[in-house]
């Protein structure tokens, strides 16, 4: 009888013991900090040391909605729109890496290359800047923003990264990323309305803190006006991603689209699990 009442005791201790961390566990939307205090103006804040495994990039096979990828995936705390891309054949324009695979390359864009090739922006394009998230060989994470030539540091690898551009805070290079051509100091050319106030979509980092920031259309900007909104807030790197109508998050009950009502359809994203 004693053993039997041992017994009922361990395991009730154990049940309530489960219970107990179930209340208590948290997942990465517990993590995520979002600020609105300013109107159009949203701020995600990710503690990388913390969730830092729960960032990744997210390509779908066809063109579609941030909204959709959240609503669809209930494993996703939030969803980002993300890289450049054709929005009539959906063909990448940016390099997309997930778990050491390169998913996408504006080489699959034969159209861009040829194009980009006789106007001798070939260069500039494959070079944009990007998200990276670096693994040592114990298995920890590093992240980065820069441009997409530049050394991997030692010992480490690429286990994410998204490009998008331009790279923003500390430097801002429009040229050679091919975002902007001049002639006789005169702006001949620019992609992405890098120069015009838009939606945009940024990341920047801090010490271990990741941001999502997005402007919308109530708060349109350009790319030197988000170069000064970094340099007030201290960031120590900071770039865009595809922007203007493109611009979308879903996070808890906040569904962030552009000026049309709703969100466009995309092609990659950047996600948080919970």
């Amino acid at each position: 009888m004693k053993k039997l009442i041992l017994t009922i005791f361990i395991i009730s201790f154990v049940i309530a013991q489960n219970l107990l961390g179930c209340a208590f566990s948290k997942d990465a939307s517990d993590e995520i900090l979002m600020e609105h205090t300013t109107p159009g103006v949203y701020i995600f804040k990710l503690n990388t040391k913390k969730i830092g495994n729960k960032i990744k990039p997210y390509v779908a096979n066809k063109l579609t909605t941030a909204s959709d990828i959240y609503k669809n995936n209930k494993n996703f705390a939030l969803v980002l729109n993300g890289g450049f891309f054709d929005i009539i054949t959906g063909d990448a324009v940016s390099y997309v890496t997930i778990d050491g695979n390169v998913v996408e390359t504006p080489f699959s864009n034969m159209k861009l290359i040829q194009n980009a090739g006789r106007t001798n922006r070939l260069e500039g394009i494959l070079n944009r800047a990007e998200f990276r998230i670096f693994e040592n060989n114990r298995g920890k994470l590093f992240f980065d923003i820069d441009n997409h030539f530049a050394t991997v540091p030692e010992g480490m690898t690429i286990k994410h990264s998204i490009q998008g551009g331009p790279l923003v805070y500390p430097v801002m290079n429009l040229e050679k990323e091919s975002f902007v051509i001049m002639e006789d100091n005169k702006v001949k050319f620019q992609a992405a309305d890098v120069l015009k106030r838009r939606e945009r979509t940024v990341l920047a980092l801090k010490n271990e803190i990741l941001y999502f920031i997005i402007f919308t259309n109530k708060n349109k900007v350009s790319v030197t006006e988000i170069r000064d909104f970094c340099r007030k807030m201290k960031f120590d790197k900071a770039m865009a991603l595809d922007g203007g109508a493109s611009t979308s998050v879903n996070y808890k009950d906040v569904e962030i689209f552009s000026s049309f009502g709703s969100q466009r359809r995309v092609k990659s994203f950047l996600v948080v699990e919970k």
